[in-house]
């Protein structure tokens, strides 16, 4: 009662030829339409930025230079268990090797 298709024997669509080249036609007409509104939109690449030494900085402008997000968040973690007066040496000389381990 029922058929079961496979994907090599499946019904094909009826195709209408003039049908289907007016679509192909669309279709490339838009990816050059797209290509050239690509082309023209797209600003041009910027220079590499030039590493400049900074003499006013001192010793520790160059150390809060390097800062991230990341870095901060673990000196921030590492003070409040200081001052929670944290008994766990090992996840306090963790946090130091995270914290250092960009620089190594």
């Amino acid at each position: 009662m029922y058929r079961t298709y496979s994907y090599n024997d499946m019904p094909q669509p009826v195709h209408n030829r003039r049908r289907d080249e007016k679509r192909e036609e669309k279709r490339e007409e838009r990816r050059d339409e797209h290509r050239e509104i690509s082309a023209s939109h797209c600003p041009p690449p910027c220079p590499p930025k030039k590493c400049e030494d900074k003499k006013d900085g001192g010793f520790l402008g160059g150390i809060f230079d390097n800062l991230e997000a990341d870095d901060i968040i673990l000196i921030i973690v590492a003070i409040v268990l200081l001052m929670d007066d944290c008994d766990d040496k090992l996840l306090l000389i963790a946090l130091a090797f995270i914290f250092f381990s960009e620089w190594f």
